[in-house]
């Protein structure tokens, strides 16, 4: 038995620093529990604090409120700060949109998160095992995953450790055998409808008639490839923090698309991974389809074409880049300003007119001809006929059909086929204020350009001076 605590202080000693506040998810079971008594083993001599968490899944009845009561009576026995919560996770598994028992791990994992935070801990304790890894990868493997799925569980990420990630499933049996330690029994580990359960009890016995040492092989190759994985994983965001911009103020990250083909294709992979965990989503549910179809819209993609994934993310192609985004942001609806701006909203002139909710101030002044006019004229300023204009000036937004004569210009030119000239993002041209007279002809495009029709000639005896600031 000293192997396993020299496996286990080792773990802990490079996991847990003095005076952290360590908080232990423990189910009742072999492995949890084994993990508890280790952990409180250490604690004194190293110096840390322990705090004990269960969440009561609601599963299996009267089993789960035994395995609650079974962890409250362990954690005052070792005299431990205890906490429990119960939760209905078949009920919420339809709101979280994946199966029971991930449903369960998040529920799980937001639990131990928000006790973490109420103790002004520093690190959560889970079990996983030597066996847990084993079958991890195997599940990878048989889901086609790349080297991070092969990599397995890491020993830490974030908040969360793992100290007995090397110890076995038997070795820690036996650690509570040897104590007289009594631990509870999850009969749901043996319904072979779950993947993990079917790999345990189906595939790994018949692999060992092949190699008897296949799990300590694939532990093995699991640290190997995991040492690549952490390597080519820092290479990713050195490359990625180089790569990655924003797009003309728009919601989101994009890349250029230029620059991003000229990578390898499996920089490419790894790239699209770390722009979609950058947007929030969670890669669990990321699937080489995804990657394949996101990879299609880089190399084929089409002006406009976009891509809806899992998690309310959505990957769109402009003209020149590649744009990741989430939630409110992968909206379809290309609305950037309130109801009421719907509606033409008339200027005060001389005076200031609020747009885009606030985010936008016009304003407007009259100067009398011959004025003396700058050589270079702002974007966001224009210079126009006050008499051409009229006194009625209102600003709206994009609408389809929109046509306007661009100055230096004869004839007429829509204003989308401008704005796809100009590059402008879809989105982005329905949230730019369009300054009209009372016929609805076109005047300013705020930050763009005037109408030829409304210029300022030598013939011109009162100028109309618009200029834009924004909060």
């Amino acid at each position: 038995m000293p192997d396993i605590f020299e496996k286990t202080r080792s773990a802990i000693v490079k996991m847990i620093s003095p005076s952290d506040k360590v908080l232990v998810a423990v189910s009742g079971g072999i492995d949890s529990l084994a993990l508890l008594h280790l952990l409180k083993q250490f604690s004194v001599e190293i110096g840390y604090e322990l705090f004990v968490a269960h969440l009561n899944h609601l599963a299996r009845g009267k089993e789960s409120d035994e395995d609650a009561e079974f962890v409250r009576k362990e954690a005052d026995k070792l005299s431990l700060p205890f906490f429990t919560e119960e939760v209905d996770v078949a009920k919420e598994k339809p709101r979280l949109k994946t199966s029971f028992q991930e449903s369960a791990r998040i529920l799980r994992y937001r639990f131990l998160e928000k006790i973490l935070l109420s103790i002004k801990g520093n690190k959560i304790a889970v079990g996983h095992t030597a066996d847990d890894q084993v079958e991890t990868v195997l599940i990878n493997l048989l889901r086609g995953a790349g080297l991070r799925g092969l990599a397995g569980i890491p020993k830490s990420r974030g908040s969360v450790i793992r100290p007995i990630l090397e110890c076995t499933r038997a070795e820690l049996e036996l650690f509570l055998k040897e104590r007289n330690l009594p631990h509870r029994t999850d009969s749901s580990n043996n319904e072979k409808k779950y993947l993990r359960n079917k790999i345990r009890h189906d595939l790994i016995p018949f692999l060992k008639t092949f190699n008897s040492d296949i799990s300590k092989n694939l532990t093995n190759m699991a640290e190997v490839v995991r040492d690549d994985d952490d390597w080519i994983s820092e290479k990713t965001r050195e490359l990625y923090s180089q790569l990655v911009t924003t797009q003309n103020g728009m919601p989101g990250l994009c890349f250029n698309i230029s620059q991003f083909q000229k990578q390898p294709l499996a920089m490419k992979r790894r790239l699209i991974r770390e722009a979609l965990y950058q947007s929030g989503k969670n890669l669990r549910a990321v699937t080489a389809l995804h990657v394949r179809q996101i990879l299609n819209l880089f190399a084929h993609g089409k002006v406009g074409n976009r891509l809806k994934l899992p998690g309310n993310v959505k990957v769109s192609r402009g003209y020149d880049a590649v744009n990741f985004s989430v939630g409110e942001e992968a909206n379809d609806d290309p609305i950037f300003f309130s109801a009421t701006e719907k509606k033409p909203v008339r200027l005060k002139v001389p005076g200031v007119t609020s747009l885009v909710e606030g985010k936008v101030q016009i304003h407007a002044r009259l100067m009398e001809s011959p004025a003396a006019f700058p050589k270079l004229v702002d974007e966001k300023q224009a210079y126009l006929d006050f008499e051409k204009t009229g006194d009625f000036i209102a600003a709206r937004f994009f609408q389809p059909g929109d046509l306007f004569v661009p100055l230096g210009m004869r004839g007429h030119k829509k204003l989308k086929s401008y704005f796809i000239d100009r590059k402008i993002p879809r989105k982005k041209r329905y949230s730019i204020p369009i300054l009209i007279n009372a016929e609805d002809d076109i005047i300013w495009i705020y930050g763009e350009r005037i109408s030829d029709r409304f210029r300022v000639s030598d013939k011109t005896r009162k100028v109309l001076f618009v200029e834009g600031k924004e909060s």
